[in-house]
């Protein structure tokens, strides 16, 4: 069928780190192979499952490299998820300017590293930034160089600082599972200095601060003046919606959204059926839980993630009965359960519009029997711009 004649309501979810790599506790399958999700199944089985790659060689397999792309801009907006992050917690930078991401990590007593992205609540979040930002050591460490640490409610937190020393040369956690700290201690000295003196101050929390992914602002050029639609994205996680902010797109934080199997899944799909039957002609659904159990090894939760998904399609569908619209299906990224890595292989996507016959069900999962399409395709086709 052809994808030419778009319909006024485009619709993009995307299930964070829901591809995997084959897994021996499912047979050698992923969990998407595992399982037939019965909402993706009939979104699938209009278009068939296609495959694209969404991380161009060169660049880290990441939410900060694939979203951007997957929203129709290039790789000139690819930066470090630092700033991207600000933007989506309402930290201004001042112009030149560095943002750079610090996870607060689980650690055992052995200092090495347990859990990437713990799930705290906002009250441990903010505590363990403020103890960081309290510390005399930290504040002298940070203050040489003029660097400023933002507490924030969550596991992420954020340092800026003068975009003449932005850091390099750091691993993002999740890479690095079991790894004790001090194989991964930058040569960057301030860096360095700040990890060793905050995995001191957080000891006795069992925590870490983690810094990576450092950059400056980049540019986007409006959303609305490049594709002709108003936008709108519905996710939990700062990097998502500071991109969305710096491209013009509005993104309303939802109550009780959380980026973790326990977010307010009805809240986010009914914030997306708000912005749809509003007049939005792009709104995005990005949803964190299936990547957020992957890091932390959890098969059994990001099944559960998965089919969580599944069922909110169900009542996106349902509430845009009767409504013609055009949805786009798919991950972001590869995130693997067996090492809480991220991969850069091809991931599964379907396309599925409401004017046209439904197909019959299929699985939509990982293939490796048809071409692999590039970043730009999900998108042009949800847009019209290509078959």
């Amino acid at each position: 069928m052809s994808y030419r004649e778009a319909p006024p309501l485009c619709l993009m979810i995307v299930g964070d780190g829901m591809a995997d790599t084959p897994l021996a506790a499912l047979g050698g399958k992923t969990p998407l192979q595992s399982v037939r999700y019965p909402h993706m199944a009939r979104l699938a089985g209009q278009s068939g499952v296609r495959m694209a790659s969404t991380t161009p060689e060169g660049f880290p397999a990441g939410t900060e490299t694939a979203m951007p792309l997957l929203i129709g801009y290039g790789t000139e907006v690819l930066t470090g998820r630092g700033p991207v992050e600000a933007a989506g917690m309402g930290v201004v930078l001042p112009a030149g300017q560095f943002a750079m991401r610090v996870n607060l990590v689980r650690m055992d007593a052995h200092d090495a590293l347990t859990e990437a992205c713990p799930e705290l609540s906002d009250a441990e979040g903010l505590a363990a930034g403020n103890k960081l930002a309290a510390d005399g050591e930290i504040q002298d460490i940070l203050g040489k160089v003029g660097w400023t640490l933002h507490p924030q409610p969550d596991f992420r937190q954020l340092v800026t600082g003068p975009g003449e020393s932005v850091p390099d040369g750091m691993t993002p956690p999740h890479q690095v599972l079991g790894a004790a700290l001090s194989q991964y201690l930058p040569a960057h000295d301030t860096v360095a200095a700040f990890m060793r003196r905050g995995r001191g101050v957080l000891r006795g929390d069992g925590l870490g601060a983690w810094p990576w992914g450092a950059g400056l602002v980049p540019r986007y050029e409006p959303f609305a003046a490049k594709y002709g639609r108003r936008g709108a994205v519905i996710s939990a996680v700062p990097v998502v919606r500071g991109m969305a902010r710096l491209a013009g797109m509005d993104a309303p934080e939802v109550p009780g959204a959380t980026g973790t199997l326990h977010t307010n899944w009805r809240g986010k799909a009914d914030a997306v059926l708000a912005a749809a039957l509003a007049g939005y002609g792009f709104v995005m659904l990005h949803v964190e839980a299936p990547d957020d159990c992957s890091h932390a090894l959890d098969l059994q939760g990001k099944q559960q993630a998965i089919a969580l998904l599944d069922e909110a399609i169900g009542w996106l569908r349902q509430g845009l009965a009767g409504h013609p619209y055009r949805m786009v299906l798919l991950p972001d990224h590869v995130t693997s359960t067996d090492t809480g890595r991220h991969g850069a292989q091809p991931v599964p996507w379907c396309v599925f519009d409401s004017r046209s016959p439904e197909g019959c069900p299929t699985r939509y999962a990982e293939r490796g029997d048809v071409p692999v399409e590039p970043y730009t395709a999900p998108l042009r086709v949800l847009l019209g711009l290509q078959d």
